[in-house]
């Protein structure tokens, strides 16, 4: 897809890889379907959670998008600044949404309950670099909540 936008002559193309979205209204903030997860027990980290996370708040979001609207073509990642392992966000997660730590799986448990995609996502997911996003748009991303 983004080759068919960044190659569409004679337009320029602007594609935008966000990271994963939080804040109000979201999947991730304390009203959010992953709260409620996360309060139920459900969520559970796998194996040794090294897959990297890049998220970005809403209004970050907004921002990048409006600026992208005048930027020179190519492709900008807008995510914060801060890639982080799901091992790492994930406790703090569930400690700002008042709910207990998350439970832990082995490898195997966890292929048998979460799937390889699952496991996927907790163990080799790599992070994103907003350099570009931080130098052409103007990102400013905030910190995560969670992380304080």
């Amino acid at each position: 897809m983004e080759d068919r936008v960044l190659n569409a002559a004679p337009m320029e193309g602007v594609a935008l890889r966000y990271g994963f979205f939080y804040g109000p209204g979201t999947w991730y903030w304390p009203d959010g379907a992953f709260s409620q997860h996360v309060g139920r027990g459900e969520v559970a980290l796998a194996g040794e959670g090294r897959g990297v996370f890049s998220f970005i708040h809403v209004d970050d979001a907004a921002q990048a998008t409006v600026a992208a609207l005048t930027a020179p073509a190519g492709t900008y990642n807008v995510v914060d600044g801060e890639p982080t392992k799901i091992a790492d966000w994930l406790p703090a997660y569930a400690q700002w949404v008042h709910a207990p730590p998350p439970p832990r799986l082995d490898t195997q448990e966890a292929l048998k309950l979460l799937g390889e995609e699952g496991v996927y996502y907790q163990n080799e997911l790599s992070g994103a670099c907003n350099r570009k996003a931080v130098e052409v748009l103007g990102l400013r991303p905030r910190r995560l909540v969670w992380l304080g």
